[in-house]
């Protein structure tokens, strides 16, 4: 660093320490971010009082008094109170008489030192975002609801609640919204007829943001966000939090209006909420969340309080081309001519002091996914833990003059692979057959039939006859949202996913960097239908899906386009045809509005972002879905951390799920898509008997049973409990750990039953 010497000669010591601190900054940021467009949301405005926009700040900001809110209804659990003046409301849980209000605990307001502008925003019942079409370079602003200076208009009892209309003038937006209560919760919602716009573009939409707000004063608290299976930003009384935003797109970012590119989990679930002391609520996003963004602040950014909200979205920034495909002589822009969706919607789930933790706000959103989704407890298992096992077929890579095809596992020799994982002991197997399709797995877009070098539809069906003779399920994996090879008649020009720059999306998938086309939903829901028949004529059980249910994006496709949230319905069909002409179907790291139509989940996310965010992962995702559907993580044989990786999967009640070749590992190095750390099956088979064997031991009787308990009882030790009383305590330290009586090895687990005493 010859730029150093300089500052070392002239001895500026402080120089040198703000120039190598400058280069690590850097070097970190540049580690750890790549950088791409940012479209899909606003970066969180400054904390700063530096002119946010629209904000009223001339007016003294003040929370409503509570003496003055009056009882519009009330359930069998709760009570709804609102304030005319504010439109703010109130909740009093008759269970446990403690209230939640739709505004920061007034408790702290007082204490609160912070600008002008946030304290408008904190007192406030709605926060919004927009932007003015007029000006030649579009910055987006915020603004907040003042009473006396705004207006509420058409207010109104209902049923359940009451109804109004917030008006502001100044910036011509009417924003009508419903507040209704039903047993335990309380629902806020943004009715779309009616909400209006003037000269002004609409972005975002807040509405209570700040419900339950409170400061850190001692007590046990969290905000629980949907990074990864679940994570709790833990409560502290931190003065240094500056930037500590957490905003995340549910259902992950929609690549039509693509965005800053972060290494952090996309959101899979519809959910948040926070615990402070024995309070606590579930918000569960019940209509328009595929425009959503999940915003949570702990204390120390924009107050001293921790709050966290739904954000409904009506409009993202894109980069609109001057020059066709030149990214360099772009410019910002937004929709113009729509606002998205249609009805915004949020529950919050008041929860008893007995249940007011993460494992309360899991169970609760259980009960929400089988009264409000259908879902439906399991079966019992009758022949344990059941081990699901994917099966490579082929795959290419680069050859001389074209693509090589490489060979990994021909239907006769899954056959023998699954007649020796029987004879070893494993009496329950869910096979996946993937790289099945002519020319293998990285030949998208391809269905029947099945390639010939590994035995052919003859083969196949061959193979799912001996497999259903052992009792064992055979899905296909297929890959219907992308398409490299125009199979299935698909032409990107007439059938792709186009952004509103009228451009298609393509989307780099494989290890030779070739581009691989986005397929319009409503494409594949055609070809999904199209396809049946081959299908059925196999006998096989279903299909394993992967990006359909995974991937949520807008669709501007002229013929086969979709709105983001119809693009959700198309995909709920597309699995529904599936699973009612194949009678089952697989997901891959699905999101949750699919589980309604999936058996399994393939590489469930089973752990958080690892960033600033969050203190730690919960297993939300797995109290809530285990005992109606199963899942499994990392395959086992590709985990990063073996046995941590495994201890993992027992914590969290996962099954065992391995993927295997009969070729070499080393066969598929250079392949263009199929690239795993080790997959021979003759190197495996006995090692996955003997794991199965301890799967089976801590699983195979709780299948069907709902988790009912998870908590760390010490360090890095973690229990878990069942329905059935069982319980498992699992030990990720390399010393062991005692436990009244008994003693939990290093690295290890223990099983007790109901009658086993606790410490």
């Amino acid at each position: 660093m010859k730029w150093i010497k300089p500052l070392l000669a002239k001895r500026n010591l402080p120089a040198v320490i703000a120039a190598v601190l400058l280069v690590i900054a850097v070097s970190l940021i540049a580690a750890n971010t790549r950088f791409v467009w940012k479209t899909t949301a606003a970066p969180p405005p400054a904390p700063a009082d530096n002119g946010s926009g629209g904000a009223h700040t001339d007016s003294q900001a003040a929370l409503p008094d509570s003496t003055g809110f009056s009882q519009v209804a009330e359930s069998e659990l709760l009570r709804l109170k609102m304030d005319a003046k504010t439109g703010h409301f109130m909740m009093e849980d008759k269970r446990n008489d403690e209230v939640y209000y739709s505004y920061p605990d007034p408790k702290y307001w007082a204490k609160e030192d912070i600008s002008k502008t946030w304290k408008q925003h904190l007192s406030s019942p709605i926060m919004l975002q927009y932007v003015d079409f007029s000006e030649p370079i579009l910055n987006p602003k915020e603004l907040s609801f003042t009473p006396g200076v705004d207006r509420i208009k058409d207010l109104k009892t209902i049923p359940g609640g009451f109804s109004l209309t917030f008006e502001l003038p100044e910036t011509g937006f009417t924003i009508p919204v419903e507040v209704t209560v039903d047993g335990d919760y309380v629902q806020t919602k943004i009715v779309r007829e009616g909400l209006k716009e003037n000269k002004l573009g609409l972005v975002w939409v807040r509405l209570y943001p700040f419900f339950g707000a409170t400061h850190t004063d001692g007590q046990e608290g969290y905000l629980f966000i949907p990074d990864g299976p679940g994570a709790l930003i833990r409560f502290k009384d931190n003065k240094l939090n500056v930037n500590k935003v957490y905003d995340e797109s549910v259902y992950g970012s929609d690549m039509v209006y693509q965005g800053l590119y972060n290494n952090r989990n996309p959101v899979t679930m519809p959910v948040f909420g926070m615990k402070s002391g024995d309070k606590g609520f579930l918000a569960v996003l019940n209509d328009g969340e595929a425009y959503a963004n999940i915003v949570a602040s702990p204390a120390g950014v924009f107050s001293d309080y921790n709050w966290i909200t739904a954000q409904m979205n009506f409009r993202s920034s894109f980069l609109q081309y001057t020059r066709k495909n030149a990214e360099e002589s772009g410019f910002v822009d937004f929709n113009r001519d729509e606002l998205f969706g249609s009805d915004r919607a949020v529950r919050y789930y008041l929860l008893d002091k007995a249940n007011s933790d993460y494992v309360g706000m899991a169970e609760r959103y259980r009960r929400y996914l089988i009264e409000e989704k259908g879902l439906k407890k399991m079966d019992a298992a009758s022949s344990g833990v059941p081990l699901h096992m994917t099966i490579v077929g082929g795959d290419q890579e680069k050859g001389t003059l074209a693509a090589r095809y490489i060979k990994g596992t021909t239907t006769a020799e899954a056959e023998q692979m699954v007649r020796t994982l029987h004879e070893l002991g494993i009496g329950n197997l869910s096979i996946t057959y993937t790289g099945w399709q002519k020319g293998g797995y990285s030949e998208f877009g391809r269905t029947l039939p099945v390639d010939p070098g590994i035995g052919g539809d003859e083969g196949m069906k061959s193979f799912v006859d001996y497999a259903h003779s052992l009792g064992a399920p055979v899905y296909l994996d297929t890959e219907y949202a992308l398409n490299n090879t125009g199979a299935g008649g698909f032409e990107k020009e007439f059938a792709g996913v186009t952004n509103l720059a009228g451009q298609t999306i393509d989307m780099r998938m494989l290890y030779n960097e070739d581009h691989v086309s986005a397929v319009s939903d409503k494409f594949n829901l055609n070809s999904v239908k199209g396809d049946l028949e081959g299908y059925k004529k196999l006998g096989i059980d279903g299909l394993v899906v992967n990006r359909t249910g995974q991937e949520l994006f807008s669709d501007y496709n002229t013929k086969y386009g979709s709105s983001r949230d119809e693009a959700k319905e198309v995909q709920a069909e597309i699995l529904n045809t599936v699973r009612n002409g194949l009678g089952g179907v697989q997901g891959v790291s699905s999101n949750f509005y699919a589980l309604p139509y999936v058996r399994h989940i393939q590489n469930m996310v089973s752990d958080y972002s690892y960033d600033l965010f969050a203190d730690e992962a919960v297993p939300f995702a797995q109290i809530a879905t285990h005992g109606l559907l199963s899942y499994s993580f990392d395959y086992s044989n590709n985990r990063d951390e073996n046995g941590n990786g495994f201890l993992r999967e027992i914590e969290y009640g996962a099954v065992p799920s391995y993927v295997f070749t009969q070729a070499d590992t080393s066969d598929f190095q250079r392949a263009y898509g199929i690239r795993f750390y080790s997959t021979k099956f003759s190197d495996w088979s006995s090692y996955a008997a003997e794991e199965y064997k301890r799967f089976n031991e801590a699983l195979g009787d709780v299948q069907n049973q709902f988790i009912v308990d998870h908590k760390t009882i010490a360090p890095n030790v973690k229990e878990t409990g069942y329905e059935n009383g069982k319980r498992i305590i699992v030990n990720y330290n390399t010393e062991p750990y005692a436990y009244g009586d008994l003693e939990v090895p290093a690295k290890d687990f223990i099983v007790l039953d109901g009658e086993a005493a606790k410490p």
